[in-house]
């Protein structure tokens, strides 16, 4: 018997613009990207959390080869634009990426010399960008200075690549706040030892054995997070079970106690996390 093919002969088509969120599809959706569909998904991650917004296919020119193991994937970038359809018509339950649309931001990403950058698989992350922080010297040589103290504007940049790297992975807001805000207050965000989470010696040790690019800002991120889902699972637990910032057994007070180890007071990351709210939220 022939396959009914009716809801994707084009007839009731419907057409959608989307912000994509993540571009690092996990094993068996590859050449996919995670989108958020404007006018159909809010940009609330507590009603529509990033878990479940739907795996979009890209069409690709007809100069790629079309078969598996041959051609290019696709190289959107998160948050980039893109139209496209579904395949399904008024069931909209089949997004297709056509193309991107221009996004005009001043200044530009590149006049800020950010780099984006792909998570892969590893650890089961998401995609994220972190800023380009190397600079070459008169010599040629790199200059790696900013591994002991990154600048006011890197910082910046870091903490909302922080607070955008776990809100991809599945926290909430506020989470992802909370978290940001105890790295920042233990660290400011610093890579070199004892990096972000201000890790004691022997997990800076397992840090090292990590990765072998240990002192990336964005290894690090992947880090806390794997600590999270193994030695430090007691913390996300508790984390995972609460969404307000402030007060007894809220994310401040989870972050400092379980997963920084009391190395600053829940009332130093309410402050930090009441400054990242005011500024990236």
């Amino acid at each position: 018997m022939q396959p009914i093919l009716s809801e994707y002969y084009g007839d009731n088509t419907r057409w959608f613009v989307a912000t994509v969120i993540d571009a690092s599809p996990p094993f068996g959706r590859e050449g996919r990207v995670k989108i958020r569909i404007h006018g159909l998904h809010t940009e609330d991650t507590q009603d529509i959390p990033q878990n479940d917004l739907p795996w979009a296919q890209c069409v690709l020119p007809t100069t790629e080869g079309g078969v598996s193991g041959i051609g290019r994937v696709p190289n959107i970038q998160p948050n980039a634009l893109v139209f496209g359809l579904f395949m399904d018509g008024m069931n909209s339950q089949v997004p297709i990426v056509i193309g991107s649309l221009p996004r005009i931001e001043t200044p530009t990403d590149v006049q800020l010399q950010k780099t984006f950058v792909g998570l892969g698989n590893d650890v089961n992350t998401k995609d994220v960008f972190e800023e380009n922080t190397e600079s070459v010297d008169e010599k040629g040589n790199i200059d790696n200075t900013d591994l002991k103290e990154p600048n006011f504007i890197i910082r910046r940049n870091r903490e909302k690549t922080s607070v955008n790297f776990f809100l991809n992975v599945g926290y909430t807001v506020n989470q992802a706040i909370g978290i940001t805000a105890g790295l920042t207050r233990t660290s400011r965000m610093t890579v070199g030892k004892p990096g972000i989470g201000s890790f004691s010696d022997i997990r800076y040790n397992d840090l090292t054995n990590f990765k072998e690019t240990f002192n990336s800002f964005t290894t690090q991120l992947k880090f806390v997070l794997y600590e999270l889902n193994t030695s430090k699972t007691d913390a996300n637990v508790r984390l995972l079970q609460t969404d307000k910032i402030e007060g007894k057994n809220g994310v401040s007070e989870v972050i400092s106690k379980y997963y920084l180890e009391r190395k600053v007071s829940p009332a130093e990351i309410e402050e930090t996390a009441k400054e990242l709210i005011d500024r990236i939220v």
